[in-house]
């Protein structure tokens, strides 16, 4: 199971940038990371495996953080790919909350699901044929 830690801040680029610095001062490697400006925020999202040290460097720094639970699906690198994953979800009713490439090596990628339902995501991802979950 990957984590999905979640940061939202006010003002200018700079901001999100002094917090992520704060995670390279501690060298802890980033695997994936998404950000976005919505109004007058910058929201940032990742994943990493250093999970205990990401926690312990915002509590220090006094960075506001949100986490949850994610889905790491592997599939075939092919177009249709990840809208196969995401409907099969979205069928069963399972909000995707976010969605973001993990990694892609040769003929597989990864994609980071965050669901309304993470077990119930789980179980509909575990049966579908072509992917695995992490």
């Amino acid at each position: 199971m990957a984590t999905e830690f979640e940061m939202s801040f006010k003002g200018s680029g700079k901001n999100m940038l002094d917090a992520i610095s704060v995670l390279a001062d501690h060298n802890v490697n980033l695997e994936t990371i998404a950000t976005a400006k919505v109004d007058d925020r910058w929201v940032i999202k990742f994943v990493t495996g250093s999970e205990e040290e990401v926690r312990r460097s915002f509590i220090k720094a006094d960075l506001h953080f949100k986490e949850k639970p994610v889905l790491v699906v592997e599939m075939r690198n092919r177009p249709g790919q990840w809208l196969k994953v995401a409907r099969a979800l979205s069928d069963a009713g399972i909000e995707i909350t976010a969605s973001y490439l993990l990694n892609q090596k040769g003929d597989t990628q990864s994609f980071v699901f965050g669901a309304s339902d993470h077990e119930r995501a789980r179980k509909v991802c575990r049966v579908l044929s072509e992917c695995s979950i992490d």
